[in-house]
Protein backbone atom coordinates (compact mmCIF):
# COMPACT_ATOMS: atom_id res chain seq x y z
CA UNK A 1 0.00 0.00 0.00
CA UNK A 2 2.79 2.37 1.15
CA UNK A 3 4.26 1.67 -2.66
CA UNK A 4 1.24 2.46 -4.71
CA UNK A 5 0.96 5.85 -2.08
CA UNK A 6 5.25 6.62 -3.26
CA UNK A 7 4.34 6.04 -6.95
CA UNK A 8 1.27 8.11 -6.76
CA UNK A 9 3.15 10.87 -5.05
CA UNK A 10 5.98 10.29 -7.78
CA UNK A 11 3.36 10.47 -11.12
CA UNK A 12 1.91 13.72 -9.53
CA UNK A 13 5.56 15.63 -9.50
CA UNK A 14 6.17 14.31 -13.54
CA UNK A 15 2.73 15.70 -14.22
CA UNK A 16 3.40 18.81 -12.48
CA UNK A 17 6.61 19.32 -13.70
CA UNK A 18 5.82 18.44 -17.04
CA UNK A 19 3.31 20.95 -17.05
CA UNK A 20 5.41 23.64 -15.91
CA UNK A 21 7.89 23.26 -18.27
CA UNK A 22 5.34 23.19 -21.08
CA UNK A 23 3.96 26.04 -20.17
CA UNK A 24 7.04 28.09 -19.59
CA UNK A 25 8.33 30.93 -21.47
CA UNK A 26 11.24 29.95 -23.88
CA UNK A 27 12.75 33.21 -24.83
CA UNK A 28 12.71 33.72 -21.00
CA UNK A 29 14.27 30.39 -20.11
CA UNK A 30 17.33 31.10 -23.09
CA UNK A 31 17.41 34.80 -21.35
CA UNK A 32 18.24 33.32 -18.21
CA UNK A 33 20.62 30.71 -19.95
CA UNK A 34 22.30 33.41 -21.67
CA UNK A 35 21.28 32.21 -25.21
CA UNK A 36 21.13 34.78 -27.70
CA UNK A 37 18.51 34.63 -30.41
CA UNK A 38 19.61 35.85 -33.65
CA UNK A 39 17.34 38.56 -35.01
CA UNK A 40 18.39 39.19 -38.69
CA UNK A 41 16.56 38.43 -41.44
CA UNK A 42 18.37 35.81 -44.26
CA UNK A 43 17.88 35.77 -47.80
CA UNK A 44 18.83 33.09 -49.51
CA UNK A 45 20.18 33.43 -53.04
CA UNK A 46 20.51 30.43 -55.26
CA UNK A 47 21.47 29.62 -59.22
CA UNK A 48 17.85 29.28 -59.96
CA UNK A 49 17.02 32.53 -57.98
CA UNK A 50 19.97 34.77 -57.77
CA UNK A 51 18.61 37.95 -57.10
CA UNK A 52 16.84 39.57 -53.80
CA UNK A 53 15.60 42.74 -53.09
CA UNK A 54 15.99 44.51 -49.65
CA UNK A 55 13.56 47.49 -49.41
CA UNK A 56 14.70 50.60 -47.66
CA UNK A 57 13.07 51.28 -43.98
CA UNK A 58 14.24 54.61 -42.53
CA UNK A 59 13.37 55.36 -39.02
CA UNK A 60 12.11 58.41 -37.78
CA UNK A 61 14.72 60.97 -38.69
CA UNK A 62 17.34 59.10 -40.58
CA UNK A 63 18.49 60.37 -43.37
CA UNK A 64 20.12 57.79 -45.90
CA UNK A 65 22.29 60.17 -47.76
CA UNK A 66 24.97 60.26 -44.99
CA UNK A 67 25.46 56.53 -45.13
CA UNK A 68 28.43 56.05 -47.06
CA UNK A 69 28.61 51.89 -47.28
CA UNK A 70 26.44 49.36 -47.78
CA UNK A 71 27.80 45.96 -46.16
CA UNK A 72 27.05 42.60 -47.52
CA UNK A 73 27.44 39.84 -44.99
CA UNK A 74 27.13 36.86 -46.60
CA UNK A 75 27.18 33.64 -43.90
CA UNK A 76 27.27 30.74 -45.79
CA UNK A 77 27.69 29.29 -49.21
CA UNK A 78 27.65 25.99 -50.88
CA UNK A 79 29.74 26.08 -53.86
CA UNK A 80 31.33 22.64 -54.54
CA UNK A 81 33.23 22.83 -57.65
CA UNK A 82 33.78 26.36 -56.71
CA UNK A 83 33.13 28.00 -59.54
CA UNK A 84 33.76 32.16 -59.47
CA UNK A 85 31.15 34.32 -57.83
CA UNK A 86 30.60 37.67 -57.75
CA UNK A 87 27.78 39.83 -56.26
CA UNK A 88 26.56 43.20 -57.52
CA UNK A 89 25.20 46.11 -55.45
CA UNK A 90 22.44 48.26 -56.48
CA UNK A 91 20.34 50.84 -55.62
CA UNK A 92 16.63 50.99 -56.95
CA UNK A 93 15.17 54.65 -56.44
CA UNK A 94 11.69 54.83 -56.29
CA UNK A 95 10.63 55.70 -59.66
CA UNK A 96 12.40 52.60 -60.75
CA UNK A 97 15.83 53.55 -61.71
CA UNK A 98 18.73 51.27 -60.79
CA UNK A 99 22.01 52.84 -59.90
CA UNK A 100 24.83 50.38 -59.87
CA UNK A 101 26.63 51.03 -56.76
CA UNK A 102 29.90 47.74 -56.93
CA UNK A 103 30.76 44.58 -56.55
CA UNK A 104 32.39 42.28 -54.75
CA UNK A 105 33.72 38.21 -55.32
CA UNK A 106 34.27 35.25 -53.09
CA UNK A 107 38.02 34.38 -52.95
CA UNK A 108 38.17 31.65 -52.68
CA UNK A 109 34.60 31.03 -54.58
CA UNK A 110 33.17 28.97 -51.34
CA UNK A 111 34.19 31.03 -48.51
CA UNK A 112 31.94 33.76 -46.46
CA UNK A 113 32.63 36.88 -45.46
CA UNK A 114 31.50 40.81 -44.81
CA UNK A 115 31.92 42.81 -47.55
CA UNK A 116 31.44 46.91 -48.06
CA UNK A 117 30.16 48.72 -51.54
CA UNK A 118 29.90 52.14 -51.75
CA UNK A 119 27.13 53.83 -52.03
CA UNK A 120 28.55 56.70 -53.98
CA UNK A 121 26.14 59.31 -52.39
CA UNK A 122 23.09 57.78 -54.26
CA UNK A 123 20.73 56.35 -51.76
CA UNK A 124 17.77 57.74 -50.74
CA UNK A 125 14.92 57.16 -47.59
CA UNK A 126 13.13 55.45 -50.18
CA UNK A 127 13.61 52.84 -52.65
CA UNK A 128 15.69 49.25 -51.98
CA UNK A 129 18.92 47.79 -52.36
CA UNK A 130 19.18 44.73 -54.76
CA UNK A 131 21.74 42.37 -54.70
CA UNK A 132 22.65 39.83 -57.36
CA UNK A 133 24.49 36.61 -57.49
CA UNK A 134 26.34 36.56 -60.49
CA UNK A 135 28.14 33.48 -61.60
CA UNK A 136 31.16 33.87 -63.57
CA UNK A 137 31.78 30.00 -65.07
CA UNK A 138 29.59 28.19 -67.07
CA UNK A 139 27.63 25.75 -65.05
CA UNK A 140 25.82 22.67 -65.51
CA UNK A 141 22.30 21.30 -65.26
CA UNK A 142 23.15 19.38 -62.41
CA UNK A 143 25.14 22.16 -60.40
CA UNK A 144 23.70 24.15 -57.79
CA UNK A 145 25.16 26.77 -56.40
CA UNK A 146 23.66 28.66 -52.86
CA UNK A 147 24.06 31.59 -50.29
CA UNK A 148 22.84 32.56 -47.51
CA UNK A 149 23.14 36.49 -46.87
CA UNK A 150 22.21 38.65 -43.54
CA UNK A 151 19.62 41.74 -44.07
CA UNK A 152 22.05 43.96 -45.38
CA UNK A 153 23.22 47.49 -42.88
CA UNK A 154 24.06 50.48 -43.82
CA UNK A 155 27.14 52.34 -42.14
CA UNK A 156 28.39 55.76 -42.39
CA UNK A 157 32.06 54.96 -42.28
CA UNK A 158 33.87 51.65 -42.48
Amino acid sequence: MKAKVTLYKICCWACFVAVFCASCNTAALDNLRGVEKSKDTLYYLDNIKPTVEQPIEPKKGEVFEAYKFVQVEVTEVSNPKRFALSFEVSYRSKDNANNYLGSFSLYPADNPGKFIVATQGKLKNEGAIILTMVIQDKIGPGDTIKATVKKMKFLKDN
